[in-house]
């Protein structure tokens, strides 16, 4: 029998929920804290959590902070209020910080390259497992937004705001599976809805297409429900960690834990449900494109 984790992504998934989730399963996060806390990331930040409530289910939201600025006050317009990836709607409108080039605007931007987060990726304090999940989830998501952009990997940065919060969402969650010695993970269908996000270059369609790249052969659902329900860093650790979609497999259910976004939601809880248990049934590591 092996330890195994199957998301519920009953409402979406994005990077900072399912990093919550995983803290609300268990995972210190000090340790967390102490194994991203060595890394060159261009910005101070703090990671903090709150326990909240959905239609009466307990949660943990979790947020990356920048310091030293003021937080943005409406980001989305609701699962998360991030400045990343393409900061969860989760029925919130959020401003993507879309990830891909460099702006055109004038002002002055540092970005973060693939390259540089995967020399990040080397130096995580976790185990080689945990570093080969992360190689993963990084380059999944580059690789989509390669595609989107016509761009190489080389050439694919991820500008200031949304890098650290993506890195911190994505290197933090491979760190917090390995604390728990998740040996394989699984994810149900993911909500395939309708709706725009705001981002760098305008308004785009839901999912975004990134997010649609990185959802090819996954199982999907359709939800008539309107904004961001799947963010590229919730898609990317998806696509990276997972080696079965659909229904979970046979297992005996051991503990659940759910991360919150931001806003309560009148139809559906918003939240991410991680339950963790275990199975006899091989589950190998999804294959790279």
């Amino acid at each position: 029998m092996v330890n195994h984790l199957h998301i519920d992504p009953f409402s979406g998934i994005a990077g900072d929920m399912f990093l919550g989730a995983l803290v609300d399963l268990g995972v210190p996060l000090d340790q967390v804290r102490a194994a991203l806390g060595k890394l060159p990331v261009e910005r101070p930040y703090e990671i903090t959590t709150r326990r909240v409530y959905r239609h009466g289910i307990g949660a943990i939201d979790l947020k990356v902070c920048l310091l030293g600025e003021p937080q943005a006050a409406s980001d989305l317009s609701g699962h998360h209020q991030h400045q990343h990836d393409h900061q969860h709607e989760h029925a919130h409108e959020q401003t993507h910080q879309h990830h891909g080039h460099a702006h055109g605007d004038g002002h002055h931007h540092h970005h973060t390259g693939y390259r540089e987060i995967m020399g990040m990726v080397e130096q995580l304090d976790t185990t080689d497992r945990g570093r080969a999940r992360a190689e993963r989830v990084v380059t999944r998501l580059a690789e989509a937004e390669a595609r989107v952009h016509g761009k190489s990997l080389d050439d694919i940065h991820f500008h200031e705001v949304g890098a650290v919060d993506s890195i911190v969402d994505m290197l933090g969650s491979v760190v917090a599976l390995e604390l728990l010695d998740i040996e394989t993970l699984s994810c149900g269908p993911l909500p395939l809805n309708r709706g725009f996000v705001r981002c760098d270059h305008g308004m785009m369609p839901v999912p975004a297409p990134a997010t649609a790249y990185l959802m090819a052969d996954m199982p999907t659902v359709g939800v008539d429900r309107v904004g961001e329900l799947v963010t590229p860093t919730g898609a990317a650790l998806a696509a990276g960690l997972c080696g079965r979609f659909g229904t979970a497999p046979p297992m005996t259910l051991g503990d659940t834990g759910y991360g919150a976004g931001d806003r309560d939601t009148p139809d559906l809880p918003n939240l991410l449900r991680l339950m963790l248990g275990k199975t006899g049934e091989p589950i190998g590591p999804i294959q790279p494109h």
